[in-house]
């Protein structure tokens, strides 16, 4: 099917449901909390920087990842986004895979009747491969919107590189009529901000032939021990303007409880009376690039927000820039440009 096609493009955009049923739900829900007399969680220690993004948005560098953890779904996943976003923290990372759309809104509705102003927060979801290719975006859209109740988000990514064959061709032609696809939102306004995910420098290049909308974020795997294509990766897309977004930065689910109980992290923390995970986190912040650790717990949320009150020196930096030489890991499996 040929991109850009006149009759899909001629299409009018669906309509999104309306938000008011989650806005009531929200505010009850709120006015059930005020009345158990439960304070609000303390602020940051210091305000979170932003990123600025092409078109004007600005990206929180600190976010709260929402995949992969019993708090990551349910209630549990709507408390954790309340939790956070009253601490003061502004930037929530979800995506369609999560199977907490739902939930997640929940949560942001809750905390806009307790007073945080929605253009405050940034939102971002990744659309998923079954729904990649120009007429099913049409149709994903409204429904993301719908069962967020949000009446935009700021951010979409493509999840990752791949695509339905049996529906676009080829991989590469269904990353791009998903583009072509997401784009007539954007210019719509119910996306604020279009983006990619665990994208090389080819397949990047090949979103910025459209000349379309731009690319302002592509988010992968990143730490201390990265790839060298995931390196590569990030290289490029600072040359290009490209905001970097880093997932998997203290391990993940998986390695974190290992990673953060280095002893040398431990040391390059002490000085500063801050721990080896906020050590992890401040490494990436201290090279422009954004962090979206995962917790449910609000105190770990505010250890995450709070690591712009101190800076690794040049050494420390060295050092653990250096680790990459002993070993590399790959946790999520995602190789940038791999995919064809």
């Amino acid at each position: 099917r040929a991109l850009g096609c006149r009759r899909l493009c001629a299409k009018p955009l669906p309509r999104p449901p309306s938000a008011m049923a989650w806005s009531l739900v929200a505010s009850l829900s709120a006015a059930l909390l005020a009345s158990s007399g439960a304070a609000a969680p303390a602020a940051p220690a210091r305000p979170v920087p932003r990123v600025a993004l092409p078109g004007g948005a600005q990206m929180p560098m600190v976010g709260l990842g929402l995949c992969c953890r019993p708090t990551a779904s349910g209630d549990a996943v709507r408390q954790s986004v309340l939790d956070f976003l009253l601490l003061g923290g502004r930037h929530l990372d979800d995506a369609e895979l999560y199977k907490n759309h739902h939930e997640v809104g929940l949560g942001i509705q809750q905390a806009i009747v307790q007073g945080v102003p929605r253009e405050e927060i940034f939102f971002t979801t990744k659309i998923d491969v079954p729904n990649f290719g120009f007429e099913r975006v049409l149709e994903w859209v409204p429904k993301m919107l719908g069962e967020l109740g949000l009446d935009y988000v700021d951010l979409v990514l493509l999840h990752w590189a791949g695509g339905d064959d049996e529906v676009c061709g080829t991989a590469r032609q269904c990353r791009l009529e998903t583009w072509l696809a997401l784009q007539r939102f954007w210019r719509g306004g119910q996306i604020r901000s279009l983006g990619v995910s665990n994208f090389g420098p080819r397949q990047l290049k090949e979103i910025q032939a459209l000349q379309g909308a731009p690319i302002a974020v592509n988010q992968l795997e990143f730490h201390p021990w990265a790839e060298e294509p995931h390196r590569e990766t990030v290289a490029f897309c600072h040359q290009q303007g490209i905001a970097v977004t880093a997932y998997g930065s203290m391990g993940s689910s998986g390695g974190a409880g290992q990673l953060t109980a280095e002893e040398a992290f431990k040391q390059l923390g002490a000085p500063h009376g801050k721990t080896a995970g906020q050590v992890l986190l401040r490494w990436a912040v201290q090279q422009n690039i954004t962090v979206i650790p995962g917790t449910g717990n609000p105190k770990h949320m505010r250890e995450n927000l709070d690591v712009f009150d101190f800076a690794l020196p040049a050494e420390g930096m060295d050092f653990m820039d250096s680790l990459r030489q002993g070993q590399t890991f790959n946790l999520f499996g995602h190789v940038p440009d791999k995919i064809p």
